[in-house]
């Protein structure tokens, strides 16, 4: 925007006419010498006003550096431009946000109330070597009971109440079946867990009795099927509080809540602290880095 029109001087003096003669020449002379002399006492005056005043007075703006109180500024058109260009004040830390700021994730309560037992507090010995028992598979056929659990519905066909299929991910199973034995077997760790999917004792109990199998630790094929079944399950627990089961999905707090259950316990993830909800982040990673390895290259 430009300025230039508040200064330009549109009454310059125009030449008298030559028809006038010489007394009027002589009284316009007179008083526009006397009027001169009383303009120029007023501007004077007026200074020595303004400059006292001036020396009073604090600045309205210091942006600006403007000496006019804001009733004043907003009379000057130059002056009332460069106060509304000045950045606005910053909100104060107790300014509650808006209403389009985006509202925090909904999370519904869990529907069931019994969780599966939490791996024991096992303090193992500085230097504990896990134990290796039978035969130690080969991974070709680790990989087929891990395919065979990622095609099972593990929900959706107990009661006619459970609709909700909940299928576990090849990617999940291969890459928590990695983290937790390195598709081991035989692995008999010294906290407790037992082969391919690192399955507790007292898992296996709670297991058998929420969904009324028979499925046996030692056994490979069933311990794969125990970890996927658990597995299902916090798909559900959690999908049911998030309101989706799309463990896979953008949005990885299912995925993230389902890893983090499987080496903490459900009961050991709170949702409605976000992420600080989860403290096993460094297990959480490795999981999800070693699904990326999915599916060819085990």
């Amino acid at each position: 925007m430009s300025y230039g029109s508040f200064y330009d001087d549109d009454t310059a003096e125009q030449p008298w006419g030559v028809e006038e003669d010489q007394p009027r020449r002589r009284r316009a002379g007179m008083i526009f010498l006397v009027g001169g002399l009383v303009v120029v006492g007023l501007i004077a005056v007026g200074g020595l006003a303004v400059l006292v005043k001036g020396q009073d007075a604090k600045p309205a703006s210091v942006a600006t550096g403007s000496s006019k109180s804001p009733a004043e500024a907003s009379a000057d058109p130059v002056e009332a431009v460069v106060e509304t260009t000045s950045a606005p004040p910053s909100p104060s830390p107790s300014a509650k946000p808006s209403k389009s700021a985006a509202p925090k994730k909904s999370i519904a309560p869990p529907k069931q109330t019994a969780l599966p037992p939490p791996p024991p507090k096992v303090s193992t010995k500085p230097g504990c070597q896990p134990e290796y028992k039978g035969t130690q598979l080969p991974k070709s056929t680790v990989r087929e009971y891990l395919d065979a659990a990622a095609v099972k519905q593990f929900w959706g066909s107990a009661t006619p109440a459970e609709v909700q299929a909940i299928r576990v991910p090849k990617r999940l199973l291969y890459g928590t079946a990695e983290q937790e034995s390195g598709w081991q077997s035989n692995i008999y760790a010294c906290d407790g867990g037992v082969g391919v999917m690192q399955i507790m004792p007292n898992t296996e109990t709670w297991m058998n009795q929420r969904f009324g199998t028979s499925w046996k630790i030692g056994t490979p094929n069933d311990n794969v099927m125990l970890g996927g079944q658990y597995l299902a399950w916090a798909i559900r627990y959690f999908g049911e509080q998030l309101g989706t089961f799309d463990v896979l999905g953008a949005d990885q707090t299912l995925l993230n809540a389902v890893i983090s259950a499987y080496n903490n316990g459900a009961g050991a993830v709170d949702l409605t602290k976000g992420d600080a909800g989860i403290t096993n982040w460094t297990y959480v990673n490795n999981v999800k880095a070693l699904m990326g390895r999915c599916c060819n290259t085990y």
